[in-house]
């Protein structure tokens, strides 16, 4: 798992600039979240992208097509080919993942994840993000989760922040002081 990891920064790294001297840092960021939709849309594809034994300039020629007929960028493009040529296909989502990272330190953002009880409303969702951003001085990127196993409230998750405001939280933290007198 480590190795696939250091992979992947790699070659995130290595697209990443690339994608910054050609100034097309989100547009790359975004090609290869539609790529990996078109994957995750035909397992059968994804499964002709790794099979080690169909010849890796097939393979190439097999994900060039695929992402050219998406629209995607020239770079995108010879990107997903020379991984797919190398191998290194299964390793696709997290060099997304690494590539994502990367772009968005550049732009000062940071990822948080949030489950909820109930979903936000637009307006709720806007005032924990703007509510976080000042506490961390980031802009921050929400994801919301709804987890019907909470009575109430959020638990928010940046890196590796964890803010529980959730009512198990608070009944957690109760418990536990009555349980200390």
């Amino acid at each position: 798992m480590k190795s696939q990891e250091a992979t992947a920064r790699r070659y995130a790294k290595a697209l990443f600039a690339v994608a910054r001297e050609s100034a097309t840092v989100e547009a790359v960021g975004k090609e290869l979240a539609s790529f990996l939709e078109i994957l995750d849309a035909q397992p059968e594809l994804q499964g002709v992208l790794q099979r080690p034994w169909i010849k890796p300039a097939e393979r190439r020629a097999v994900a060039h097509e695929v992402a050219q007929r998406a629209g995607l960028g020239k770079l995108v493009q010879d990107f997903v080919s020379l991984v797919v040529a190398r191998g290194r296909a299964d390793h696709l989502r997290e060099m997304a993942a690494a590539y994502q990272t990367l772009a968005d330190e550049a732009a000062g953002r940071v990822r948080a994840e949030v489950r909820t009880a109930v979903a936000l409303t637009p307006d709720e969702k806007q005032r924990l993000e703007a509510r976080l951003g000042r506490s961390l001085g980031k802009q921050i990127v929400l994801t919301e989760t709804v987890d019907r196993g909470l009575l109430g409230g959020f638990i928010a998750q940046v890196g590796s922040l964890v803010l529980d405001s959730s009512l198990d939280g608070q009944l957690r933290t109760l418990r536990e002081r009555l349980a200390r007198g």
